[in-house]
């Protein structure tokens, strides 16, 4: 979703904790990136786009010489003007040499289990100096400041399409830059045809999938396709199957109020004593287990 546009002006710092993958472009100016885990900062420029696949803690500021304040330390004290949708209009800093984002965060089904955020690197940057990446982004960059500007009704879900749109588009992007090296699960799904069978798996993982029927559905004979679809996704069809089953259960378990039973046959199980095993095995407890331990793990202090 979009968070709304922050105009910043120099000296300007913000550091932000890890969560969600975010997003970022700059619309005007120039700003410094550093992310958590990487050693070089990283300068954007007008038109670069900037995405955080796992959601890495980082900070943006003016300059490298600026400290970056917690930004919930700042909201604190620097309210939003609701003129601006969606998300309203955010301004910071001392008055100088400005610069100006839009920013927001990605909802991914199975969190930190995605096998996508875990084949991307730490940091897209689509950077917006001349290129064929460039079209879309600008192309879609204007659509997402009409809406904003306009602040009609409807805007903010328009947006917030808009903005899984470049997300799509900068994986894209990395996908292209990378060709064949892109690594682990990124290769399987560039393949066609094992590209197809991951998309089939994701989109309806609670049918009764097998080996034959993947094939069959990609047009391959069962012993070439349980061989390529190992060699580019780094597992067996139904391994990959079963723990995608699994890490979007545990999202259930965590966020939802269905029952065990209910869960088992959103991922495909009849029997929930079917799951409860299956999921034991994938996670190490079973699912009434996991989903006590992830309420106690969010629960308020007292």
């Amino acid at each position: 979703m979009v968070s709304g546009r922050v105009e910043l002006s120099a000296p300007w710092g913000l550091s932000f904790k890890g969560g969600n993958p975010a997003f970022c472009v700059v619309t005007r100016g120039t700003c410094w990136l550093s992310v958590e885990g990487i050693d070089q900062p990283i300068e954007l420029c007008g038109g670069d786009f900037l995405v955080l696949p796992r959601g890495a803690g980082h900070a943006i500021r003016d300059s490298l010489d600026t400290p970056a304040r917690p930004i919930e330390d700042v909201l604190e004290n620097c309210p939003r003007e609701r003129g601006c949708q969606p998300g309203g209009i955010f301004k910071y800093g001392g008055g100088g040499r400005s610069t100006t984002l839009v920013g927001g965060c990605f909802k991914v089904e199975a969190g930190a289990y995605n096998p996508l955020l875990l084949s991307l690197p730490p940091v897209i940057h689509v950077k917006g100096g001349g290129g064929t990446t460039v079209q879309w982004l600008e192309s879609t960059l204007q659509f997402v400041a009409a809406e904003m500007a306009a602040g009609l009704p409807g805007a903010e879900t328009i947006v917030n399409r808009l903005a899984d749109i470049l997300f799509v588009q900068a994986i894209r992007a990395h996908v292209a830059e990378s060709g064949q090296e892109a690594r682990g699960w990124l290769r399987a799904l560039v393949d066609a045809q094992i590209g197809r069978a991951l998309v089939l798996i994701h989109e309806t993982p609670h049918a009764a999938w097998t080996v034959d029927s993947l094939a069959d559905r990609v047009g391959m004979s069962r012993s070439a396709f349980a061989a390529r679809f190992t060699e580019l996704a780094g597992e067996p069809p139904l391994t990959y199957l079963t723990r995608w089953r699994m890490a979007i259960a545990a999202r259930m378990l965590r966020d939802g109020s269905e029952t065990i039973g209910q869960i088992a046959g959103r991922v495909g199980y009849e029997a929930e004593a079917a799951f409860n095993k299956a999921f034991k095995r994938w996670n190490g407890q079973p699912p009434g287990a996991f989903r006590r331990a992830s309420t106690r793990a969010v629960a308020p202090a007292s």
